[in-house]
């Protein structure tokens, strides 16, 4: 092989390398292991947050549910779950009506129904704040779902959510898509590790 096609060769490798280096980062999700339950939890990187106008009380304020997508790892049984945190910035002492008992996501034109994952930390292995919002008193519950639901999630074009399955329950609007990090959890939890 003459010292042309070397050169050539080594031209194209560095400039495949440089064009890999200029590819955006993946979100990638954190492992944590939760004192209280023992289980391993592997979280998305960034929450994806929802909220509701709530203009009716005054200017600018809302009602939020931050959503993180997990897994449970307990000795090698996992789980997938996703944590909510209800928070308002009405009233600090609106979080606790905040609560969220049920939760209903529209994905593109499929309504899907989650339930709580248990009752206590110890059922859903969840003792641990993960992905909570930061500075404001917020009411956590942990909702059971399967990776194939997530990996639908993901990929949804559109995303809202209610916290009820009432007809005349209020949606709570995306308002910080992270999607890329759900997506990016998904990816890990299928295999494709970072």
């Amino acid at each position: 092989m003459g010292r042309r096609p070397v050169v050539t060769l080594l031209a194209c490798v560095g400039a495949m390398l440089a064009g890999c280096a200029s590819l955006p980062d993946e979100p990638a999700p954190q492992e944590i292991l939760d004192e209280g339950t023992g289980a391993t939890l592997t979280v998305v990187d960034q929450p994806l947050v929802f909220a509701r106008d709530r203009s009716e009380r005054a200017a600018n304020l809302r009602d939020y549910l931050t959503v993180a997508g997990a897994s449970v790892n307990r000795s090698g049984r996992i789980s997938y779950v996703l944590i909510t945190y209800a928070w308002s910035t009405l009233d600090a002492r609106n979080a606790g009506n905040a609560e969220t008992p049920q939760l209903v996501v529209t994905a593109d034109d499929r309504q899907i129904h989650f339930a709580l994952a248990g009752a206590d930390p110890l059922t859903t292995g969840v003792s641990t704040p993960v992905r909570a919002p930061a500075g404001v008193q917020s009411v956590s519950r942990v909702f059971a779902t399967d990776l194939d639901t997530l990996r639908f999630l993901c990929h949804a074009r559109s995303l809202r959510l209610q916290t009820s399955g009432t007809d005349d329950a209020p949606f709570y609007e995306l308002w910080d898509d992270q999607l890329g990090a759900l997506r990016g959890f998904v990816r890990y939890a299928e295999g494709d590790r970072f």
